[in-house]
């Protein structure tokens, strides 16, 4: 018989209601930022444990397990010659450490995968385990179709799974709990990503004779002078933006930075000196951020045609040399700045600043929510497939922190991608990057062993150093993953050798609202369409107040007072 161990009343009870209180009727969650850890800690300290530990990586049983499984696949992924996302040494390592099969019921494009999953709940008919929204989550929830996954997780989850899970703070286990209960293993991303940069064209600076942004003031002084110098002999545009000006979790091509520097933060749920929560798209810090971005347009910086300009166009404005600058997030130096690198002359360079920043010379930074999507386990499912799907995402977890070093059949030349994974989310420590590139620069400042890096911070080392000393071109002869890893490491370390000049900003909470199920796409469909209007100088910021009256009478005020009820009730 296997050894189990048994999570006492005491800590399945003590360790989620720390993180959020459960509510009658309608499912919800009330995770927020604040969250204590030392709570949790302690629920964990006294749990009782009946039987010895259990291996969180061993064999699910002598008899194989059967999981079926439904899953998205990426159309930008490359295996070996021969495998496939079903067929590959990611899937037969698990499946041997754990005897168990995976058998996909479906593995479609991430474009259709939403349909897929919302025609599996409507028809009854769900694998075993798929991943799924947070709002079909409640869905699942209400109906009484997914497993309680609270006992499986806090018995088998690894000690790396659960440091992973303790870096959020409890935010991630919040979302997933609903009346005390662990419903869902929800996904952990960097927190990183949200950090809005701007990027410029380096050898422009340097023939303009321009110096390094801080300031808006600074980026409108470089925008301008591109424009008028003509630098390349193409410029037409001064910051390349798309239509999708605020983007939640960080992105490229956006306005995340140009709202936080004046204090906005639309799309996030803020929690106000008295305690009040309040929509950050319906402040009179966002209108007054709309008005002074208005301006940009007005002047020429950034060009109206933005409201129906896509990414792929913007990609192409600064590979041709159209625009000097953009916003993009730490690893938008990999791309496309390494995609424009690699097909451009030596002489091109494009540099990277935590701009633009305030009058106290922080940039303020909207942190995303480290948890997007959550793995359900059907209902009904045995205590079998839920201890391999723990003990999957365990696996999981160790293959991206050493990217999965050991296990390539070809050494670090295989390709690897954590959409390999059967359960195909991701788990990293919300502070993974900033742990990682400082662990890279310490091993380079010879703190740090070369072989006590993890598989990804050995990839990073290689290719930073390899630019370092050889240039750009040699990493990308040498192979084109060599030159990728020094773009993700460059831009990892503008952020962490800056850390202290980051305002990190969170949610009062990341979590939906009963009432948005029905009415949030609405609200959120007027409010871009209202911004963009109002950028594009096709309705007044005068009408703002207009704006925030009729998102109110559309529903934004029930969604405003369940938020406050749920912040409250945490």
């Amino acid at each position: 018989m296997k050894k189990r161990k048994v999570i006492s009343v005491l800590l399945a009870l003590t360790l989620i209601g720390s993180c959020l209180a459960g509510c009658q009727g309608k499912a919800e969650t009330t995770a927020t930022a604040d969250n204590s850890p030392a709570q949790t800690q302690a629920a964990a300290d006294n749990a009782e444990v009946l039987e010895e530990n259990v291996d969180p990586y061993g064999p699910v049983s002598d008899e194989k397990t059967v999981i079926h499984v439904g899953r998205a696949e990426s159309a930008n992924v490359s295996y070996e010659d021969g495998e496939d996302s079903q067929n590959n040494y990611i899937v037969k390592y698990l499946q041997d450490k754990l005897n168990v099969e995976y058998v996909y019921d479906f593995s479609v494009d991430d474009s259709s995968y939403n349909t897929k999953v919302a025609m599996a709940i409507a028809s009854g008919d769900m694998p075993d385990v798929m991943n799924v929204s947070y709002t079909q989550l409640v869905q699942l929830v209400n109906a009484g179709a997914v497993e309680d996954m609270t006992d499986a997780f806090y018995t088998y989850r690894s000690e790396g799974l659960a440091k992973c899970f303790d870096s959020t703070n409890g935010i991630s286990e919040g979302l997933a709990t609903f009346d005390g209960r662990l419903m869902a293993i929800p996904d952990i991303q960097p927190g990183m990503d949200a950090v809005p940069l701007v990027f410029v064209r380096g050898d422009w600076l340097e023939e303009l004779g321009l110096e390094e942004p801080k300031t808006l003031d600074d980026i409108v002084t470089i925008a301008k002078t591109f424009m008028e110098k003509n630098p390349g002999g193409n410029v037409s545009n001064g910051i390349a933006i798309d239509k999708d000006i605020v983007q939640k979790g960080g992105g490229a091509w956006h306005m995340n930075g140009l709202f936080t520097m004046f204090g906005a933060y639309p799309k996030m749920w803020l929690q106000q000196d008295d305690g009040s929560v309040v929509y950050g798209s319906v402040t009179e810090e966002t209108k007054h951020a709309l008005t002074e971005i208005r301006k940009l347009v007005q002047d020429g910086i950034i060009d109206p045609s933005f409201a129906v300009r896509d990414g792929d166009q913007c990609t192409e404005m600064v590979s041709n040399g159209q625009a000097g600058i953009f916003f993009g997030a730490w690893w938008s130096y990999q791309w496309p700045v390494v995609s424009m690198l690699e097909g451009a002359d030596d002489s091109v360079k494009w540099n990277a600043y935590l701009a633009p920043r305030g009058d106290d010379g922080k940039l303020n930074v909207p942190m995303k929510s480290p948890t997007s999507t959550y793995i359900v386990v059907k209902k009904g499912c045995s205590d079998e497939i839920k201890e391999a799907i723990v003990k999957t995402v365990n696996y999981q977890y160790d293959l991206d922190q050493s990217q999965a070093e050991g296990v390539r059949p070809n050494g670090m030349d295989s390709p690897f991608s954590w959409h390999y994974y059967p359960i195909n989310v991701l788990h990293c420590d919300y502070d993974a990057k900033e742990k990682q590139i400082q662990a890279v620069m310490d091993c380079i400042d010879g703190k740090v062993a070369y072989d006590d890096l993890n598989g990804d911070g050995k990839t990073w080392y290689n290719g930073y150093t390899t630019v370092q000393k050889d240039g750009f071109r040699k990493a990308v002869e040498t192979n084109i993953s060599t030159a990728n890893a020094w773009g993700w490491a460059t831009g990892a370390w503008v952020v962490q050798s800056q850390a202290a000049d980051l305002n990190q900003v969170y949610a009062a909470t990341y979590a939906e609202s009963p009432s948005m199920e029905s009415l949030w796409a609405t609200l959120e469909t007027q409010e871009d369409e209202f911004f963009l209007q109002v950028l594009t100088g096709d309705v007044s910021i005068d009408e703002f107040d207009s704006f925030v009256s009729q998102w109110k009478a559309l529903g934004g005020d029930t969604i405003t007072e369940e938020m406050n009820e749920m912040v409250k009730a945490k």
